[in-house]
């Protein structure tokens, strides 16, 4: 089985940027996912806890449930905490990871590459050059004089 994107393999400091990149994709949808998610089981757990405090008079088990929503709402808001840390911590790796990565990448490898690139059009630009008097010398006629 063929990845569809080719990971690269060639260069260990792109490799580390697009990690980090991915890293940062990654934390960015697991906050919205978790922050949804939590909002909706916070509404959840305050619809069920209104009616519930507007009686005047609770059953047992009416105590008993409400007091269940209260604690599940303070649960809900411990997770969200507690995966918002792991989320800013994803986070600052992705963008750590990226900014090493892509900074290294561009005085390391990019700048050599742009050096031979530089080299390489000199290069041929000589050559051409040469070329091009060699075939004037050719073209042009004796001179018997």
């Amino acid at each position: 089985m063929q990845p569809s994107i080719p990971i690269p393999t060639d260069n260990i400091y792109k490799f580390a940027c697009l990690f980090g990149l991915a890293l940062i994709v990654s934390a960015i949808f697991s906050f919205v996912l978790v922050y949804s998610s939590s909002f909706d089981r916070k509404v959840k757990y305050s619809e069920s806890i209104i009616p519930l405090e507007a009686k005047a008079d609770r059953t047992k088990t009416e105590e008993d449930l409400l007091a269940l929503n209260k604690k599940l709402i303070e649960v809900t808001l411990s997770n969200e905490s507690t995966a918002s840390h792991v989320i800013a911590v994803t986070l600052t790796f992705g963008i750590a990871f990226s900014v090493f990565g892509a900074t290294r990448w561009h005085q390391t490898v990019q700048q050599r590459d742009d050096q031979l690139a530089e080299l390489q059009l000199r290069k041929i630009t000589a050559e051409v050059a040469i070329l091009e008097g060699e075939a004037a010398a050719k073209n042009k006629p004796p001179n018997n004089g």
